[in-house]
């Protein structure tokens, strides 16, 4: 059975399943909204879990939606067999096992997870060109993950996108479309509900590996788009005609089309030379080409919510500084979206996002729809950014009648919608219940369901009204309830009050008479579990993560899923300790660049940085003998740090004398260490032994985590 049978016949049974409880249940119709989002968290690396946090809560994404996994591999690149064994499988079967495959558009990724895939196993004995070399990204393998699980290289043709939208000779363009997973495309691109091809839409939200932001950045940035949402922003959309033919030259002749469609529309646009639009205080998009640029000497602003492009080779690789522009240039200067290329691309125009891109934005669409309706071939190229926003949406108001938020419910439950958008009725209404969708509605019918088929206990319902045109824009209203039909009862307590110290555990207490067994939860990643109807868990919060995550327990009566009561939410901010306080240096003391490494029986050695994997081996060291690495780093401003270790064996790391890691390791396995440090000095010593056949990796970092190298990590200068 190739994949697209596979992915529709789990979209068939996660129907099935949800039709036995609840009656007739259609594949959701409409993309664009928290509901049709799928969050991808790496559990290993707390700047993943603190971006995850963020996003979900202000996104105010379902916990059905949201997947914690165990990434210990590459942040950087890994093979495609990787990727879809232990990455796409795990994300497409934690879909189908929770029964919201026929609601999913989007699998969005936080940060570390690997932005590059080589696919060169897939080709077999063919060689492509050098054009069309077998790399591809995270998020586009994602959006071509019908063809990946397939074994079917031939995404990699310039028209392998059938959803991408071009603007025709009048200069009105195709209309946009507003995206569903289960959807096809034929090759002409027309939409049709059986065959064609299927997509998932896909970006990350941030990076924060290698030459990336820091997950400050990528929160604050978050930030910024979710309020941008349904502002119209009054600025401009600039095209820049910088002069270099194979960046902004080969996308000069679409600028035309897209101005006058942009016009149409209200929105202001204008094609500008130079690089860069010059000391404008109001760029609400911008499209350029060149290798670099120089942002801050613009003296221009972004408004919130802009997607700003840059045709440049390698925008989307982030392990080594090449000196050419990095996407997240723009992203740190406010940027809602931007993308770049993982690999060398040649100056092939379809591989970037054509200025059409900027019309499908304004026209309301999210910013991943935009994005992948403007990309005829984007096998290469890295979408980072918050997907969902939408700042040119008009987006509908909707009103339910039958349920008031804090309801009691029992029995039948029968709701009534109603909603707008400029002044004209709504084409539709669906009804989710605990992130699930459940049924759905026409304009003046109504939504009913038996909540006899719901555990008792604290419930969600959404309401989600979606406007008639092709972008289908969605509106929603959130009503909390109780569902009462059994009598069940639970309490949940927790030590914490509103906020907990990551390194300082809490406690949560649950009772709820009868049952034979609480769960505790964060979304849906179990905390841990009491056969008995009453007791305690404790938690350590840093294996939770940084940011808002909300906890709730699940009691269980008897082996029937339904006879089981679920608590209200509680909500914590995980906030990082103090942060340790830098070391004073001796007066007169000089520092050498790099690091000193000094093996059992050997002499005391610099290494300049750590950024060749054979580093250890050049040492000499013998791989029954024990070593140590130190330095002493310096830190430019007070936040939260992260190392990264990849090693094999005993490895101990020491900070300002304080352990910080102490593990043995049988593979060579990625871990994820956050640090609050302040400015200033801080001691490093890194204890280990020689046997590490794959090499010992060390990275350090805030915006970016990179190598340890010498203009950081420094030594005493004994010489001297």
């Amino acid at each position: 059975m190739n994949f697209c049978a596979r992915f529709r016949l789990l979209t068939v049974l996660a129907c099935g399943m949800l039709a036995a409880q609840f009656g007739s249940v259609a594949p959701a119709r409409a993309g664009g909204g928290p509901e049709n989002v799928f969050v991808v968290a790496n559990q290993r690396s707390w700047a993943s879990l603190a971006i995850a946090h963020h996003f979900v809560a202000l996104r105010n994404i379902p916990a059905i939606n949201v997947l914690y996994l165990d990434w210990p591999y590459s942040t950087d690149k890994v093979d495609v067999g990787v990727f879809r064994d232990k990455l796409l499988l795990p994300i497409l079967g934690a879909i189908s096992q929770r029964g919201i495959a026929p609601q999913i558009d989007y699998v969005v990724y936080s940060s570390d997870f690997p932005w590059s895939i080589d696919f060169k196993t897939m080709l077999g004995k063919q060689q492509p060109p050098a054009q069309f070399a077998p790399v591809g990204s995270l998020t586009s393998l994602t959006f071509f993950a019908q063809a990946v699980m397939g074994n079917d290289f031939r995404f990699v043709a310039q028209n392998s996108n059938h959803y991408l939208r071009r603007a025709d000779k009048e200069h009105a363009g195709n209309p946009s479309q507003g995206f569903r997973g289960w959807y096809g495309f034929d090759e002409a691109g027309k939409l049709v509900e059986g065959g064609g091809v299927s997509y998932v839409l896909s970006t990350m939200l941030g990076v924060t590996s290698n030459n990336g932001m820091s997950p400050e950045e990528v929160i604050a940035n978050l930030k910024r788009s979710a309020a941008a949402d349904g502002t119209k922003p009054p600025g401009t959309i600039y095209f820049c005609r910088t002069g270099d033919k194979d960046r902004s030259g080969i996308r000069e002749p679409q600028f035309k089309a897209a101005i006058a469609a942009l016009k149409e529309l209200g929105v202001r646009a204008e094609v500008v030379s130079g690089i860069l639009p010059m000391g404008k205080k109001d760029v609400a998009g911008l499209l350029t080409g060149k290798r670099n640029f120089d942002w801050k000497g613009s003296h221009s602003e972004i408004l919130p919510g802009a997607i700003c492009e840059n045709l440049t080779s390698w925008g989307g690789k982030f392990d080594y500084n090449d000196g050419q522009q990095r996407l997240t240039d723009f992203l740190r200067a406010g940027a809602a979206g931007s993308s770049g290329a993982v690999f060398e691309p040649y100056a092939i125009y379809l591989k970037f996002p054509e200025a059409y891109t900027q019309v499908h934005y304004a026209r309301g669409c999210t910013l991943a729809e935009a994005f992948y309706q403007g990309v005829a071939s984007p096998y290469q190229l890295i979408v980072v950014g918050d997907p969902l926003c939408r700042p040119w949406a008009n987006i509908p108001k909707v009103t339910v009648e039958g349920v008031r938020a804090g309801a009691k419910l029992k029995g039948t439950v029968i709701l009534r919608p109603a909603g707008e958008v400029d002044d004209k009725p709504l084409d539709r209404f669906e009804l989710f219940i605990n992130g699930v969708q459940i049924t759905h509605c026409a304009a003046s019918g109504t939504l009913e369901f038996d909540s006899t088929q719901l555990p008792d206990g604290a419930a969600e319902l959404r309401v989600v009204g979606i406007e008639g045109s092709s972008i289908e824009t969605q509106g929603r209203v959130i009503l909390p309830v109780t569902i009462a039909n059994h009598d069940h009862k639970i309490e949940l307590t927790c030590s914490a009050t509103d906020r907990a110290n990551w390194k300082e555990p809490f406690k949560l207490t649950a009772k709820a008479p009868d049952a034979t067994k609480i769960t505790f939860f964060d979304s849906m990643r179990s905390l841990g579990t009491l056969t008995a109807d009453h007791g305690e868990i404790e938690v350590k919060p840093e294996d939770l993560g940084l940011g808002p995550v909300s906890i709730y327990a699940r009691a269980q009566f008897s082996e029937d899923p339904k006879d089981a009561v679920l608590s209200a939410p509680i909500t914590l901010s995980i906030e990082p300790s103090a942060p340790l306080p830098p070391r004073k240096l001796r007066p007169g003391s000089k520092l050498a660049n790099g690091l000193q490494f000094k093996a059992e029986s050997g002499p005391l050695l610099p290494v300049p940085a750590t950024n060749e994997r054979a580093w250890l081996e050049d040492t000499k060291v013998k791989s029954d003998e024990s070593f140590v690495l130190a330095a002493i780093f310096d830190v430019p401003t007070t936040g939260v740090y992260q190392f990264e270790l990849k090693h094999v064996g005993s490895l101990t790391l020491k900070i300002d004398g304080q352990s910080v890691y102490d593990a043995k390791q049988k593979e060579p396995l990625w871990n994820y260490l956050p640090l609050a440090l302040q400015a200033g000095f801080h001691q490093f010593e890194l204890r280990g032994n020689g046997g590490q056949p794959d090499g010992l990796e060390v990275r350090f970092g805030n915006s970016g985590v990179t190598d340890l190298d010498g203009k950081q990590f420094r030594h005493p200068d004994r010489g001297k």
